[in-house]
């Protein structure tokens, strides 16, 4: 099937011969060349494409803009269109073929030419040269538009063009699996980054079945990746069987840099766990494995990391946590990756939002901002929740609720279960903050069900604790006894310190409760951050 122009609309087959009534010859093949183009093209490539007498052409074009069929921009150095439906019939009346010739021709003369921008040069070169059957050179230019998109944050336009190179991988004589590996490793790269985790596992599933044996760094990378998708699937076992899996591989290999990737990530799967010991040892080795390796997109991810740790080790060890965030800041905007650099803002924004509320905000709309540019919209809506506490801090009440539930509406097109639970954590604390109790005990429980699910007992110790603290404020004592010894039984005090000034707070108004005395629920609670790092 051939692949029509960007922009074209759908048109019933039925329609495709149905062309503007007594067009020339000559008005019929400006029509076709111009049609291959685009839905606008300018009038030397026109020239040049067709090797038309210039004169002649520009009569030509003229009566079609009289007749309605074209538009003429001002200048008179470009043209279009009048009606994409009429660019699509006649594009769509002519043979494959034929159509072979004029995008082989228009790429020659886009070549010739060379007066577009690189970006725009590289994507329609590989265009034209992909539906001209030009292998080798559509194979160059799109890869090339691929890693320009990619630069410039636009994944889907890079998926597009990795797509058309996985087909001309197919087509070209000799053995090329472990390319066909390697571009199905970025395609899986590519759409992880916009949350699409089955499709990116996928993606990683073929590229195992291409490499095979052969290659076992490639494969250690691949294996690393799959690795990763399990983790965000909250999937610790999988995750860490992959990362074994890959780690062994990357020892058989001399590879230090990817076996440091191996410990990172078993850190994370640690940190997931709330096991913070386990996690820096983890992190640690990682450091120390890439000493004296230049890895600096690596090292970034790794610096959040050691920011998280810190962050989670009590308020004495905040300010290394924040420093952390910051160098890892430094390191991912030089390496253009706006994911991590998200992580990394949204990671300083909910460290310095503790104390500081409004600076904090700030560094969540940065956050937001880098997300945006990688049309990440997972990062987008944890910056939105974890500003969350901060608002309410700030008294913010309608803004709070605003973010939560344009938060909630990414999360559930994305099916990110760790993000509704932590949705239905932050609607309970603005149904408790507005005094609606009851809306408020019932979204701390669908949390609660949430963690029970998916194993998050970090997680469900933070609720259970707003449990406790909700239950004082009621005066549902013996509710609000169970619920603290459940944060405590999960290890709540261990697990988020930074919740600890709280938690001694319910303490003692369940002992002062349990000798008689009216407990008065604190009034104001502390600016806590319940969203650990990502």
């Amino acid at each position: 099937m051939v692949e029509e122009a960007p922009g074209t609309a759908p048109v019933d087959p039925s329609s495709a011969a149905r062309l503007p009534p007594g067009l020339t010859a000559e008005e019929h093949r400006i029509l076709a060349y111009a049609s291959a183009i685009g839905s606008e093209f300018d009038f030397p490539l026109l020239v040049r494409a067709m090797e038309a007498n210039e004169e002649e052409l520009a009569e030509e074009l003229e009566r079609l803009v009289h007749r309605g069929i074209l538009r003429e921009r001002r200048g008179g150095e470009r043209f279009g269109f009048s009606e994409e439906e009429v660019r699509a019939r006649v594009y769509r009346s002519l043979t494959e073929s034929r159509l072979r010739v004029l995008h082989r021709k228009i790429a020659l003369a886009m070549e010739a030419l060379g007066t577009a921008p690189p970006a725009e040069q590289a994507a329609e070169l590989g265009r034209h040269y992909f539906l001209g059957k030009v292998s080798e050179k559509s194979l160059a230019y799109n890869q090339k538009a691929a890693e320009e998109a990619r630069r410039a944050g636009e994944p889907e336009r890079a998926v597009h063009h990795l797509e058309r190179v996985l087909l001309e991988l197919e087509h070209l004589p000799g053995d090329h699996r472990r390319e066909q590996a390697e571009v199905l490793q970025s395609l899986g790269d590519l759409v992880f980054t916009v949350g699409n985790f089955p499709a990116a596992d996928a993606y990683y599933h073929r590229a195992l079945e291409r490499v095979g044996s052969s290659q076992p760094n490639l494969t250690a990378r691949v294996t690393l990746a799959r690795a990763e998708i399990a983790r965000e699937a909250l999937d610790g076992d999988a995750a860490t069987r992959g990362a074994l899996e890959a780690r062994h591989l990357f020892e058989m290999t001399g590879d230090p840099v990817g076996v440091a990737q191996t410990h990172r990530l078993m850190a994370r799967v640690a940190f997931a766990r709330g096991d913070y010991t386990q996690a820096l040892e983890e992190n640690m080795c990682s450091l120390e494995l890439l000493e004296g390796n230049r890895a600096p997109h690596l090292m970034g991810l790794l610096s959040i990391d050691l920011g998280n740790s810190f962050a989670l080790s009590g308020a004495d060890c905040r300010p290394v946590a924040i420093e952390w965030y910051k160098h890892a800041i430094e390191l991912l905007s030089e390496t253009g990756d706006w994911v991590e650099l998200s992580r990394a803002y949204h990671n300083l924004g909910v460290a310095v939002g503790e104390s500081r509320p409004q600076d904090g905000l700030e560094y969540l709309s940065r956050s937001r901002e880098a997300a945006e540019k990688a049309h990440d919209r997972r990062s987008a809506g944890w910056s939105l929740l974890s500003g969350v506490e901060m608002r309410l801090a700030l008294g913010q009440l309608d803004e709070a609720t605003r973010d939560v539930e344009q938060a909630a509406r990414t999360f559930e097109h994305l099916s990110d279960r760790l993000g509704l639970e932590q949705v239905d954590l932050n609607r309970g604390e603005i149904a408790e903050r507005r005094g609606q109790w009851e809306d408020a005990e019932k979204a701390y429980h669908a949390a609660i069900d949430q963690c029970r699910m998916y194993g998050l007992e970090a997680d469900e110790s933070e609720v259970q604790f707003h449990l406790a603290r909700l239950r004082t404020k009621t005066r549902d004592w013996e509710g609000a006894r169970a619920a603290f010894e459940a944060a405590e039984r999960l290890g709540l005090p261990k697990l988020r310190p930074n919740l600890l000034p709280g938690f001694e707070q319910v303490r003692q108004a369940l002992v002062a409760a349990g000798q008689g005395e009216a407990a008065a629920a604190p009034t104001r609670e502390a600016v806590t951050s319940d969203h650990p790092p990502l």
